[in-house]
């Protein structure tokens, strides 16, 4: 049974797919910024690069954009992708953000506009119709084409989804009609604008989580939003709406989960273990035998611990979002053959990965190679700082994790009787939560007054101290 389990009634949106009760999938929304890819501005050309074929482009964020010369506007073949031909400092260009900036790095943009429906993608400059390769009926997916060239016009282009596949004519032409529509609006906000601006913004969250999650194949939804569950039980799957105080991620182990997804140390079902340590660099994996002896001889006792390390380690790499260079040290294995036996171990469990990886090889002391491609933080870069008392040797929660982390905690009091809570937490947080107005909207929310006092423990997070009155929280504080 695979059940996607969806928090949004707090802050800090997260989405999770259980597959027999263990976690199999984790998404993230991005905390402390929004997640930028489709979004579409209005930008200023900065500075072109002709040694690299490319330009930088101020679009209003804190990194100038990338935009190669292959993504540039009319760049018709490759012997016009000249980018000083074809860009010029000053210059304003409308473009969309196709992959999100990571680290010191600007996002990449594209000057190839799109827009997204649930059977299309529209391109109002495209000038071609292609059909996804997944339908598997070639008289359907020609069918498509036929229709995909008669609705367009001039120069226009689709990409038409494999959910196309069961779609009537005249709900292509509908949703192709609402596309064009958002286009418009685009043009008309472009020349209204000036550069940098933003004139179209394209993510959401949950839609777009929820659509690569079902690709995957789930059973079942189980919310804890109720104007969400009412907006998706339509769907042909069933959709549950979690009413409990405990905190549905609670309910369902993921919050478990996800702490052991923040540790160095992952134990394995035989009593080996793995070590994960991240540097800016690259990701290092060793593998240690532990607590596991064997029964049978050294070597097969080796190859039965490495071929359940592998398993793991594609698990951990796609749970924890870990991109980049990954080395895995293996415990060591004489027999060539075995390697090979682990190098396939390793491409069949990265199969479940979306995100594209390369296996490249062992090298001669005996260390699996491998890439992941960079798509956007990882868990430990999403939700870790480092610690501060050991220096930068250690990582603690940011003190953004420990907003979203107490809002949670707190949000399974909201039925109770009490007046309010008192909670200890780390310095910083108190400022934190006063922004923006937040603590006075979980108040109203929580119908609860909070009083927050900073721990005297540099080891705390936080910590809820009582849950009562507030005349009895008053006399406790002075």
């Amino acid at each position: 049974m695979r059940t996607c389990v969806i928090n949004v009634a707090n802050t800090s949106k997260r989405i999770a797919v259980m597959n027999d009760k263990r976690l199999d999938a984790l998404y993230l929304e991005q905390q402390g910024q929004q997640n930028n890819v489709g979004n579409i501005y209005i930008g200023k050309v900065v500075k072109v690069q002709k040694g690299m074929q490319a330009a930088f482009v101020d679009i209003g964020l804190d990194k100038n954009g990338y935009l190669h010369c292959k993504d540039a506007p009319n760049a018709s073949s490759e012997k016009d992708r000249d980018i000083a031909s074809l860009l010029t400092e000053g210059e304003a260009i409308v473009v969309q953000i196709a992959k999100e900036g990571i680290g010191g790095k600007g996002p990449k943009l594209t000057a190839i506009i799109e827009f997204s429906g649930q059977n299309m993608v529209y391109l109002p400059h495209g000038n071609y119709v292609a059909v996804s390769k997944k339908i598997p009926n070639e008289s359907v997916r020609e069918n498509l084409r036929k229709i995909g060239q008669d609705i367009c016009r001039d120069a226009e282009g689709l990409v038409i989804r494999t959910t196309a596949q069961d779609a009537e004519r005249s709900t292509l032409e509908s949703e192709l009609s609402a596309l064009r529509e958002k286009h418009a609006l685009m043009k008309q906000r472009s020349a209204l604008k000036k550069a940098p601006n933003l004139l179209w913004e394209n993510y959401d969250f949950v839609q777009s989580t929820l659509e690569a999650v079902q690709k995957r194949g789930v059973d079942e939804i189980v919310i804890d939003d109720f104007d969400l569950y009412q907006q998706l039980s339509g769907q042909s799957l069933p959709v549950h709406y979690y009413r409990e105080n405990e905190g549905i991620f609670h309910h369902y182990d993921v919050e478990a989960e996800l702490e052991r997804l923040q540790k160095r140390v992952v134990w394995l079902k035989n009593g080996a273990y793995l070590v994960v340590d991240q540097t800016e660099a690259m990701t290092v994996v060793d593998v240690n035998t532990g607590k596991f002896s064997g029964k049978n001889s050294f070597e097969e006792t080796v190859l039965d611990t490495n071929l359940l390390a592998a398993n793991e380690v594609a698990r951990q790499v796609r749970l924890r979002n870990i991109g980049g260079i990954i080395l895995v040290d293996f415990i060591n294995m004489k027999n060539p053959s075995h390697r090979k036996r682990i190098e396939q171990a390793m491409k069949e469990a990265l199969q479940e990965d979306d995100v594209r990886t390369t296996i490249v090889g062992f090298t001669e002391l005996g260390i699996l190679q491998l890439t992941r491609k960079k798509t956007k933080e990882s868990i430990e870069e999403a939700l870790m700082i480092p610690c501060q008392t050991c220096s930068g040797t250690g990582k603690v929660p940011s003190d953004e994790t420990i907003v979203y982390q107490l809002e949670r905690a707190l949000w399974e009091h909201r039925h109770t009787e009490a007046e309010a809570i008192w909670v200890e937490v780390k310095a910083g947080v108190p400022e934190l939560m006063k922004q923006d107005g937040f603590l006075a909207h979980l108040e109203g929310m929580l119908k609860l007054k909070l009083f927050m006092t900073v721990s005297p423990k540099s080891n705390v997070t936080y910590e809820i101290r009582h849950v009562g009155t507030i005349q009895d929280i008053e006399n406790r504080l002075s």
